[in-house]
């Protein structure tokens, strides 16, 4: 039986999974193609932008973007707490430094603390939109104008979410997006910087063009994931045997992490970005050809949580027809519920159960000081992640509500 699980290649479904087969056994397609243009056509198209830029992460898109606007040494951006540690890193590569601002109940940045933490050394704000939840990206624009300080935003748990009807990566100089297999749409491992700014826009594009392809393993290792988790899944809870298998692979380096150890503390190698590879472009694409259907499904999923969330009087910061990428709940107890969940094979999510994820980041080589974001550490504490994922059938998404009911009687 699959389980119902957000963190295992979500996104995945049968015909994903032939798509990557046919990539697989074509390695002379691997990295050059006509898949990588058409993907940033699209991205430029969809957000009325200047250019779209592609990379094999987003991390490296954000690098791009902060030392092509030459942020560096001596210099400070601003990030919210309660995020990823792959955020934090690109700008401690510039030899900038990361100040971490505290958020608001809706896990984006606390305007006020924002404020109080900009100093003359501030050169960029980077503004996460937390699971697709929009930041109050119109105030901390009028903010950083005030200063003269850049605004990026971080879109990388959605593409297509919307604020007062304009689209989530088009308020600041520049965004990135995220194709990571744990994203709203994946492609295994990829990111997009898009930018209105043509003067950015030319620099990006020459920065990429000096970066190698990734080796044709690394593409491999991608390729496999959705052919790896059509086995894993069915056989998760059967004996741990999909388990077994996952450890195996990851083991014999068949399967890359999504967080490599290195980065945990605090390390980012400019000298590790590389171009998208056509391969992965090509899952992209088909990926995104279901951007309207994935969207409307997410929707509609956050709408049936927020009807059982309301009657069981449960704390979330949702609001009705968000797109969202994760569903988030504050509970006293959040290990407590993964583990009653758990019994019934559907495994919730942790993001960000540590105030800088993952779980064993190193807090000091990522410049964050504990105590110093307390709303951020009390939410990081109490949360966990109901799936929204487009694969969810009505009967898994029934299943979910009637757990959190059984467990919010307990």
């Amino acid at each position: 039986m699959r389980p119902i699980a957000l963190g295992l290649s979500p996104n995945t479904q049968s015909d994903d999974i032939a798509l990557a087969l046919r990539q697989i056994v074509m390695p002379w397609n691997y990295t050059k193609g006509t898949a990588v243009a058409e993907l940033e056509r699209w991205f430029k198209q969809y957000f009325q932008t200047e250019a779209a830029i592609t990379f094999t992460n987003a991390r490296s898109g954000l690098y791009a973007i902060l030392s092509n606007l030459g942020i560096g040494k001596g210099d400070e951006v601003i990030v919210q707490a309660f995020t990823c540690v792959v955020v934090p890193n690109p700008i401690l590569a510039t030899g900038a430094k990361v100040i971490y601002v505290d958020v608001t109940k809706n896990l984006s940045i606390d305007t006020k603390d924002l404020e109080k933490k900009i100093s003359k050394k501030t050169k960029a704000i980077i503004v996460q939109h937390t699971f697709a939840m929009p930041a109050e990206i119109e105030k901390i624009i009028k903010i950083a104008k005030a200063y003269g300080i850049y605004v990026i935003e971080d879109v990388a748990h959605s593409i297509g979410a919307e604020y007062k009807n304009k689209k989530l990566g088009t308020f600041g100089i520049a965004s990135i997006f995220s194709l990571g297999r744990d994203k709203a749409f994946s492609s295994v491992f990829g990111g997009v910087v898009i930018t209105k700014d043509r003067n950015l826009a030319q620099k990006l594009k020459v920065f990429q063009r000096q970066k190698p392809y990734p080796k044709p393993f690394w593409i491999f290792q991608q390729l496999l994931h959705p052919l790896a988790f059509s086995i894993i899944l069915p056989l998760y809870d059967t004996l741990r045997l999909g388990k077994i298998i996952l450890v195996i692979l990851q083991k014999l380096h068949l399967l890359s992490f999504p967080v490599e150890s290195a980065e945990k503390r605090g390390k980012f190698y400019p000298s590790s970005i590389r171009k998208y590879p056509n391969a992965l472009a090509v899952l992209a694409l088909h990926q995104l050809k279901k951007v309207a259907s994935y969207n409307h499904k997410r929707k509609v999923i956050t709408n049936q949580y927020l009807k059982i969330t309301d009657e069981l009087h449960m704390n979330t910061p949702a609001k009705k027809d968000e797109v969202l990428l994760r569903f988030p709940i504050f509970i006293e107890k959040p290990f407590a519920a993964r583990q009653y969940f758990k019994q019934f094979s559907i495994y919730l999510g942790d993001w960000y159960a540590n105030v800088i994820d993952p779980r064993d980041t190193n807090f000091s080589a990522v410049g964050y000081v504990r105590g110093s974001c307390p709303q951020a550490e009390y939410l990081a504490r109490r949360i966990v992640n109901l799936p929204t994922y487009p694969a969810m059938e009505d009967n898994d998404i029934n299943k979910v509500i009637e757990v959190l009911r059984s467990y919010a009687a307990s």
